[in-house]
């Protein structure tokens, strides 16, 4: 058991040195479940938008800034137009949300001067974001459940319950 609890100890110490953020763990007393909260500010959450809108041929915006604020997120940026017509301004609002255990990224809104959006599109930028978050809370050999999702002016706060893969 003490084994296990410095794998899960070191593991966390690598996501805050691959850039996840800060990092705090609690183990429930007489349990194999630990309680983890990751803190990702501006910074993180720009470098994950950045890479989940790179992630298309023809990004949605390009030179994101990410502006956290209580409960969304706000990306701007510019959209070059595929007809040439020249680069125009454009916003979107995320809203990250748990459901069934598991992180769920939406974008509420989203505004492009003179261009229409699919859905597919919006739902391809959403899985791609997700992935991405995702990625920076994987563990091996751990099954995980996120309890909790927080955006506050300066840090998106995630919870999740970890535990060992039998």
């Amino acid at each position: 058991m003490r084994k296990l609890w410095m794998v899960f100890v070191l593991g966390s110490l690598l996501l805050t040195a691959c850039g996840a953020g800060r990092v705090q763990i609690a183990r429930e007393r007489g349990s194999d479940v630990f309680n983890v909260t990751v803190e990702l500010n501006e910074d993180d959450i720009a470098q994950l938008v950045e890479g989940a809108l790179a992630a298309s041929a023809n990004p949605l915006l390009r030179d994101p800034e990410v502006d956290l604020l209580d409960g969304q997120i706000e990306v701007t940026g510019v959209h070059e137009r595929r007809d040439g017509g020249g680069d125009v301004n454009g916003r979107m609002v995320i809203v990250p949300s748990v459901q069934d255990g598991l992180l769920v990224v939406e974008v509420v809104e989203l505004s492009i001067d003179g261009v229409d959006v699919s859905d597919t599109r919006i739902e391809q930028f959403n899985n791609n974001l997700e992935q991405r978050i995702g990625n920076r809370l994987e563990q091996r050999n751990r099954q995980i459940s996120v309890t909790g999702v927080t955006v506050t002016d300066d840090l998106l706060i995630l919870t999740f319950d970890a535990s060992r893969s039998n």
